[in-house]
């Protein structure tokens, strides 16, 4: 694409988002952020790109024009994946929706759309939303968008491994246009009866020396030994009396998928956690944590792309600022065939 769209990136986190984008052939034309870390990861990778360096219920509409010196009929896309914590299916006893002060996150983008007025939008989120609080906060937010604001509103589930992504990331997109459009979301282009799924060892399997770990040593807490035992592709059900283990040691449905999630190498990953606790994968099929080049490698972002907080003497690096960005990042191809298929309706 030779002319592509001018977009304000909100949220903007690490820039996965952004990333796709600009593959696309669009222009981020500013960036809004408030987390310390994210900010130095943008500033590294965007140089060229202003960034608001603040809470984004702090910035108004003609703030982003005055920083970014931009007139309101130049912006044709604003993006953006709003506190997706208090709607994430991972967080169940936690997960308040819009009752959490985070969840309000998705009204304050609502907010800016308001104020500036794009050709479209682009929300992304997690897969939970849809469900949050019975389905109502999902719905007051689409009311927003349709009723309040008039804009065109299309939805739906995506999975970054059916476009190419090692991984197996489910992500909501919110697609807004302010002109009535005959939009479809793109096709899948990998799985069955297309291009196979990208494996995970096809993305990381250079990185690693072919050690097998003890995971005892490798990840420790109180369940960590046990990932020794567990096949490729397999979790804490191995364990149980169901999978006929001789000596169960969990009930069946008792803890999240990832709980002593070892990856298989021939397929995607599962999704990777932003801030996986002692016992939660994905793990490395030779028994020990994946490391932050190997995530980034997961996510789709290149290996001399600059990520902020990581401290090489940090043992517990999964519990970094760094793995957490990477962790909360959009794929940039999943971003890339988005901002594509959105582009030829603007």
């Amino acid at each position: 694409m030779s002319d592509g769209l001018n977009i304000i990136s909100l949220f903007s986190g690490l820039g996965g988002l952004d990333l796709g984008l600009k593959a696309a052939g669009h222009k981020i034309i500013i960036q809004i952020e408030n987390d310390p870390y994210c900010i130095e990861t943008l500033t590294k990778n965007w140089n060229q790109t202003p960034i608001i360096p603040k809470d984004i219920t702090k910035v108004s509409g003609s703030e982003i024009l005055n920083t970014g010196n931009i007139n309101i009929k130049e912006i044709d896309l604003i993006v953006g994946g709003p506190s997706c914590q208090p709607f994430s299916r991972s967080n169940e006893g936690k997960r308040k929706g819009i009752k959490d002060g985070r969840g309000l996150m998705i009204f304050e983008f609502a907010r800016i759309i308001e104020e500036l007025k794009p050709k479209a939008f682009i929300m992304e989120n997690v897969a939970g939303l849809i469900s949050s609080n019975r389905g109502e906060d999902f719905k007051k937010l689409v009311d927003i968008f349709k009723l309040k604001l008039r804009y065109d509103i299309k939805y739906k589930i995506l999975n970054a491994a059916d476009y190419g992504v090692a991984q197996k990331r489910k992500r909501l997109f919110i697609i807004g246009f302010k002109e009535r459009v005959n939009f479809t979301f793109p096709l899948p282009t990998h799985g069955t009866n297309i291009k196979p799924y990208v494996s995970v060892n096809k993305v990381i399997g250079d990185l690693d020396d072919g050690i097998v770990f003890d995971s005892s040593e490798s990840i420790g807490g109180k369940y960590g030994h046990l990932i020794n035992e567990i096949p490729p592709g397999k979790n804490y059900l191995h364990y149980t009396e169901e999978a006929g283990h001789p000596n169960p040691i969990f009930k069946n449905r008792s803890r999240f998928w990832p709980f002593l999630l070892k990856l298989d190498p021939e397929q995607p990953s599962t999704t990777i956690q932003a801030q996986p606790w002692n016992s939660v994968g994905p793990f490395h099929w030779n028994n020990r944590r994946l490391t932050l080049a190997e995530i980034k490698r997961i996510q789709g972002i290149s290996d001399d792309y600059y990520i902020s907080g990581n401290n090489m003497n940090n043992q517990n690096i999964y519990n970094s600022p760094a793995w957490m960005q990477v962790g909360n990042a959009v794929p940039p191809k999943l971003g890339e065939v988005i901002g594509q298929c959105v582009a030829k309706e603007i």
